[in-house]
């Protein structure tokens, strides 16, 4: 994130001089530069949904049966059957609180993915709209 943040820092003080005799290059390829990188942050966006949803649907990974050679760790919620029926999340012995916890965890991860990945969508549209539109501020006295 701190490439962009210093590409567009530099773009603040441009003289709109350009490059290549095109006034608005610079900037229009700073807009292209925020395609890929907002682009990027869609497919980290989209893999944590993705994975946020696979852990809400499987469950969490706890203590089903302590016996005298130790405790038994497995997943007692393999299909979502947990999210509905409160009582079955006594199935889980230890960690205490642990279906709760990982309801939260998994829950905030998946409105937070959802919410950037739509963030990081609008950001494409604008570099888009940006690269292929140019700078429209009509700076040196251009259209």
């Amino acid at each position: 994130m701190i490439f962009p943040a210093l590409v567009f820092l530099g773009l603040k003080n441009n003289d709109c001089c350009g490059c290549c005799g095109n006034e608005s290059c610079g900037r229009r390829f700073a807009m292209l530069s925020s395609i890929l990188f907002a682009s990027v942050g869609v497919l980290g966006a989209g893999y944590s949904v993705v994975v946020s949803a696979v852990a809400i649907n499987h469950g969490p990974k706890c203590v089903v049966d302590k016996n005298s050679s130790g405790n038994v760790w497995s997943y007692p919620f393999s299909n979502g059957d947990y999210l509905s029926n409160k009582t079955a999340w006594s199935l889980c012995l230890e960690p205490d609180g642990v279906v709760s916890w990982h309801l939260s965890l998994f829950s905030v991860l998946l409105v937070m993915g959802l919410i950037q990945m739509a963030l990081c969508a609008v950001q494409v549209v604008n570099g888009l709209l940006g690269a292929l539109c140019g700078d429209c501020c009509g700076c040196c006295g251009g259209v």
